[in-house]
């Protein structure tokens, strides 16, 4: 999966506790409990990092309204409702901005490709939802 500039989140670091964190979106009130995959050595409470986010679909519908969304607003991600930034069809995922960018990997019996950019997507996140820190993550 190509890494894009716009598919970088910049979070908040509010808590971690072995490889499970809880991240704050600036500007929002999001609170998200991630599972945070490679070295959490050097993380520190109340510091930014940059990272991607991915998550796995049950089930992607399309969505007529709504805005864009991540429920509960704290704790781990359960609905997701986002804009298609990009597709990747290789690994069958696509990039949504709801709130923060995260790539989201469409399930089994769906294609990337059958959504388009702009689209607004709804669906249920499998548990796990992660986030990859990127090299340079402190901003």
């Amino acid at each position: 999966m190509a890494t894009l500039e716009r598919d970088t989140a910049v979070l908040v670091l509010e808590s971690i506790s072995g490889t499970k964190a809880r991240v704050s979106v600036p500007r929002t009130n999001y609170e998200l409990d991630l599972l945070v995959e490679g070295v959490t050595d050097g993380l520190e409470a109340g510091k930014r990092l940059r990272g991607i986010v991915h998550a796995r679909a049950l089930r992607m519908h399309r969505a007529a309204a709504g805005g864009t969304f991540i429920e509960p607003v704290q704790g781990t991600p359960r609905i997701v409702q986002g804009r298609v930034l990009a597709t990747d069809t290789q690994s069958n995922a696509v990039l949504l901005h709801a709130g923060l960018p995260m790539w989201v990997h469409v399930p089994q019996g769906q294609a990337a490709a059958d959504f388009a950019t702009g689209e607004l997507l709804n669906f249920y996140v499998e548990s796990g939802t992660a986030l990859r820190r990127s090299a340079a993550d402190c901003v």
